[in-house]
């Protein structure tokens, strides 16, 4: 059975004890909720095993919160599964991301389990090349690995054979390649063109890419003969400062102007969309105000799937420079990394302005750039687009008012928008009456990654010490601190 709860809702921990193993994984602001539904399942008797980005960065501390941590990819999960049935069960698994084994992917447990998004997600490689300081990638996986060719044709006809007969995926099937940088092997993309070109089923496709294969003209013409549909570009901003500060090359590097990159694209009924990073150590409210108006004013230019403000992921480079130098915000929690909450010490200028900003781009996006201006804009690029295809002005339609809809999920909760301060979700607190302190402290207090002067948790201190120094060999970390060091138990108000 697959669970997930962005698309089910929250667990309900009364139906934990129809489980006997049960493996959870989610991004680090979701690490709170993975130890609460690990207390649930254990309490019922469950075996957890646990992976995804903390457990890969700091194993040995997730290992006290679950029964096995996986550390790297999801192939040691057959191994998991393997030494279970054999009643031999290791603490740590380690898996090296930058290796895939050969698997195919079993579609049919998504319709099995109620879960039908409306294009077929598929993987066809892992990883990037590239090192931008901000990302977590180079930290978690370090290279760029590809899926055999023979595994993703097969992964993609399960999907496709699997797919609900009254589906979207069924009468119109299309793929959404979720590979980290689909461009990153050109050998490897241009094959997997080819195949999804020549596949008599594949109505469309997109990927996720980096900037600069936009201003490959010659690449995107090729993409938009191959059935492409759609492309997540990683654009982040169009300020040049801000891209040399991430060390994100990629997009310094342009022969045009990456307005009529997007522009050829588009022309060519490949719908653009990207996020866009606001930093507010450096930008002011103003200023992020103006950067939403001027790409509001260029008929030409997507408006972005999502806006975020840059956050500070655990084990990235920016996090441990941001670290050392004391730039992160005091009683800094894993909860507060979700790209909406402030993270750092020292803004561009007091935090009330830019506070007041936040809460309008997340919850009431409207009032920064009009609805209207936006309808008028998307117009001008289905004209632009060339395509008399409904399913693509759907995608350039959609991209386009994504912010906008999204923003319609956030809870009208109070929110601080600051880090160590802001709301915590309900689930914090949704525990037995009976839990001991031991328990409320291990598994339902928010863990921090800096304590109340903006120095690093004392279960931070190994990891950081053993980055500083040279490594002979691949030994694990020593053991993190006993659990009454290795959490900053805080509430909201302190």
């Amino acid at each position: 059975m697959l669970y997930h709860e962005d698309w089910h809702g929250p667990f309900d921990p009364a139906h934990c004890n129809k489980y006997d193993l049960v493996f959870l994984t989610g991004l680090q602001p979701d690490f709170d909720r993975l130890r609460q539904l690990s207390y649930h399942f254990r309490r019922s008797g469950a075996t957890v095993v646990a992976g995804g980005s903390v457990c890969t960065l700091f194993p040995e501390f997730a290992q006290q919160f679950f029964d096995v941590v996986c550390a790297g990819g999801v192939d040691s999960v057959r191994d998991v599964v393997s030494d279970y049935l054999a009643g031999s069960l290791q603490p740590i698994y380690r898996s090296p991301i930058a290796q895939i084994s050969d698997y195919t992917v079993d579609y049919s447990l998504l319709r099995k389990s109620g879960i039908n998004p409306t294009t077929h997600l598929a993987e066809t490689s892992r990883g990037c090349s590239f090192k931008c300081s901000f990302c977590v990638i180079p930290s978690e996986v370090g290279a760029h690995v590809r899926h055999g060719l023979a595994s993703f044709k097969a992964s993609l006809e399960s999907a496709l054979e699997s797919s609900p007969r009254f589906s979207m995926r069924s009468w119109y099937p299309m793929v959404m390649l979720l590979d980290n940088n689909f461009s990153d092997d050109r050998a490897h993309m241009l094959a997997i063109c080819e195949f999804l070109r020549d596949h008599p089923k594949v109505r469309g496709w997109g990927a996720l890419v980096t900037q600069n294969v936009v201003q490959d003209r010659a690449l995107i013409e090729t993409f938009a003969a191959s059935k492409c549909v759609g492309l997540f570009v990683g654009i982040e901003s169009l300020d040049a400062s801000f891209l040399r500060r991430y060390n994100k090359t990629q997009n310094l590097s342009r022969r045009q102007n990456v307005i009529d990159d997007v522009a050829f694209a588009e022309g060519h009924g490949i719908a653009v969309g990207y996020g866009y990073l606001f930093d507010p150590r450096y930008q002011t409210a103003a200023e992020m105000q103006q950067a939403m108006e001027a790409i509001a004013e260029n008929p030409l230019m997507p408006m972005p799937t999502y806006l975020s403000v840059v956050a500070p992921l655990a084990g990235t480079q920016l996090f441990w420079e941001d670290l050392e130098s004391g730039r992160l915000a005091p009683n800094l929690r894993f909860r507060d990394l979700d790209g909406e909450t402030i993270c750092y010490a020292q803004l561009a200028e007091p935090a009330q302005p830019i506070v007041a900003f936040l809460e309008r781009i997340f919850r009431r996006p409207w009032t920064v750039v009009g609805r209207m201006r936006i309808l008028l804009k998307t117009l001008r690029r289905l004209r632009h687009s060339r395509s008399f295809n409904p399913m693509r002005w759907y995608i350039i339609a959609s991209a386009s008012f994504h912010c906008f809809t999204w923003s319609k999920t956030s809870p009208a909760r109070p929110r601080t928008y600051l880090a160590g301060s802001d709301t915590l979700d309900p689930q914090y607190g949704e525990h037995p009456d009976d839990l001991s302190p031991e328990d409320r402290v291990r598994y339902f207090e928010p863990i921090a990654l800096t304590d109340g002067d903006g120095k690093p948790s004392l279960w931070l201190i190994p990891y950081a010490e053993a980055r500083r120094k040279p490594k002979p060999t691949a030994r694990p970390l020593p053991v993190s601190p006993p659990l009454d060091t290795g959490i900053v138990a805080m509430r909201p108000e302190k």
